[in-house]
């Protein structure tokens, strides 16, 4: 297992010319019902290169693993999997999603109303990398 949360992600935006997907779940503010230290700051997993998903536009209580090409379903074309790719597998409330990427990158961040998305392929500044591929 790479990462598990939790919180709830929302697909925070995707960018076809760079191939680029950013998952978010936001950060609270004190003032906000069910504020705790625990969701005081933003979790984003950039995935780039991603040539395949299928993944809903939000997620609730997350865990997310990279997988071999032996467990990918069959249904999934592996052509996909050429260049090194990786295969992400999320499962969110018992259903599991796939995104076969180049890599992910799981960080925190403290942003206020800034979103960050529109930087020309991501590379979003974190407070925090929890993860990320080689």
């Amino acid at each position: 297992m790479i990462f598990y949360s939790n919180r709830k992600f929302k697909m925070w935006g995707y960018i076809a010319s760079h191939s680029s997907l950013l998952l978010r779940s936001e950060m609270k503010y004190s003032d906000e019902d069910d504020y705790s230290e625990d969701n005081s700051y933003n979790i984003d997993f950039e995935f780039w290169a991603v040539n395949y998903m299928n993944i809903p536009t939000s997620l609730c209580e997350i865990t997310i693993k990279e997988i071999s090409k032996d467990k990918l379903l069959m249904e999934i074309d592996e052509d996909l999997l050429k260049y090194d790719m990786k295969i992400f597998e999320l499962e969110s409330m018992g259903r599991k999603y796939y995104i076969i990427a180049g890599g992910l990158l799981i960080g925190k961040n403290a942003w206020g109303s800034q979103d960050r998305i529109f930087d020309y392929n991501l590379n979003l500044m974190h407070d925090e990398i929890i993860f990320q591929s080689t």
